[in-house]
């Protein structure tokens, strides 16, 4: 239940550039936690890497980027999520479609 809640805090008290970290702080997270054997594909798991961490600092701290590039790159974390999510909903169903036939 709170892991859902800090997944869909849209964080309205907070001011735009506050925003954007505290979304790349959950960008940070989602990445950290990715199960990478359903992230099939290595380069946009770099190119999101590289997005969200700082790949010379130590103990994985966020890249101190420009806000366009925060901006889309928690945005780009969000709709993975989502593509992920959909494409384990239909695997579970195609799975299922074999079972029964």
């Amino acid at each position: 239940m709170i892991e859902e809640r800090r997944k869909q805090d849209r964080f309205l008290d907070l001011h735009h550039d506050d925003v954007l970290w505290a979304n790349m702080i959950r960008a940070q997270q989602d990445l950290l936690m990715m199960d990478r054997k359903e992230m099939t594909d290595d380069v946009l798991y770099d190119l999101l890497k590289m997005g969200v961490l700082d790949w010379e600092a130590p103990n994985d701290r966020l890249n101190q980027t420009t806000p366009a590039m925060r901006h889309s790159t928690a945005m780009m974390m969000r709709m993975l999520s989502r593509v992920m999510q959909l494409e384990a909903k239909v695997r579970s169903a195609s799975c299922l479609s074999y079972d029964i036939n």
